[in-house]
């Protein structure tokens, strides 16, 4: 088991599902495996990209023994979205992450009736203090309808193991200046990391880099994350001109399901995912092959990793 800090570019695969809406296993452990030893800085499985919120407790724990027996001997760690609608649940899904051989934890505010504050606190608070892995706060208004406070995360950064904060803004003005609150407010060593794949194409923070995309895409994002942490900007500007039309088609369609027909194009086996959510048009996944077709003949330098 690795100390997840959750640092560098942190990819979060897709759950691949059977044409009859079954977890295909198998394609998990083969996308995960390559995905493992592509460079990124760590893996989470079970997040939005998991399609979390549409696997019951017996399947959650399918797919993050998969995942950490695929990634083992790679040394990349295995993190686990534990998000649910009660405290309850949250901790039923952390404790079964650690026995599944997990090394940290996401946890988002999840709730029917969005969270205040001080429940978020204690829900974080009873998680921190009953488990040992690493701990990721997320900040995910779009779903959770709850936009976490700077000031919130950076006072929950000094519990023990609350190692992170992936954070988004609706502008990346608004971003830096979030980031640069929660620098000078939480305990020193915590990172801050960027979600939202739009906002990591079009503003490139330096910062850890927690998306979908990079799991389907590893090798360019890994080289472009590092371009911007080396300080070459001609070159990070080249992958974000580079990235912008794949990107400008997936933001025209529904998040998840562009996200698995993008599964698809780049290799994954996987269907749709389950209704209600529906596929993206025919039309459209054929605009997206020949998107990630240019971009791969087109960006800069990158190492790419067979199929």
């Amino acid at each position: 088991m690795f100390s997840m800090t959750f640092s560098g570019v942190i990819a979060y695969p897709v759950t691949p599902l059977l044409p009859g809406g079954g977890l295909d296993l198998d394609s998990l452990e083969r996308s995960v495996a390559r995905l493992a030893r592509s460079g990124v800085s760590g893996i989470v499985v079970l997040g939005t990209s998991g399609l979390f919120a549409y696997l019951d407790p017996q399947e959650r724990a399918q797919v993050v023994r998969t995942a950490v027996d695929a990634a083992s001997g790679s040394g990349t760690p295995v993190g686990v979205g534990i998000s649910a609608i009660t405290t309850r649940e949250v901790m039923q899904f952390a404790y079964s992450a650690e026995n599944n051989g997990a090394d940290g934890l996401v946890l988002s505010p999840v709730s029917y009736i969005p969270l205040v504050s001080q429940e978020i606190a204690d829900q974080v608070e009873t998680v921190a203090s009953a488990m040992s892995l690493p701990l990721c706060l997320y900040n995910n208004p779009t779903t959770t309808g709850f936009t976490y406070p700077v000031e919130l995360a950076s006072e929950l950064s000094w519990l023990d193991n609350v190692v992170a904060f992936k954070d988004t803004a609706a502008s990346g003005r608004l971003f830096y200046s979030r980031q640069l609150l929660f620098a000078q407010q939480a305990e020193p060593g915590t990172v801050h990391g960027v979600s939202r794949d739009q906002l990591i194409v079009d503003e490139y923070p330096s910062a850890a880099w927690h998306s979908g995309m990079a799991a389907l895409l590893a090798p360019e994002f890994v080289a472009f994350h590092r371009a911007v942490a080396e300080g070459r900007a001609d070159d990070a500007a080249a992958w974000s001109a580079a990235l912008h039309p794949l990107m400008h088609l997936m933001s025209q369609e529904r998040p998840l399901s562009v996200l698995y027909a993008l599964a698809e194009v780049c290799g994954v086996r996987t269907s749709a995912p389950r209704r209600p959510l529906l596929p993206i048009p025919s039309h459209s996944k054929r605009l997206l092959s020949d998107a990630v077709e240019r971009l791969r003949s087109s960006a800069p330098s990158a190492t790419f990793v067979a199929e």
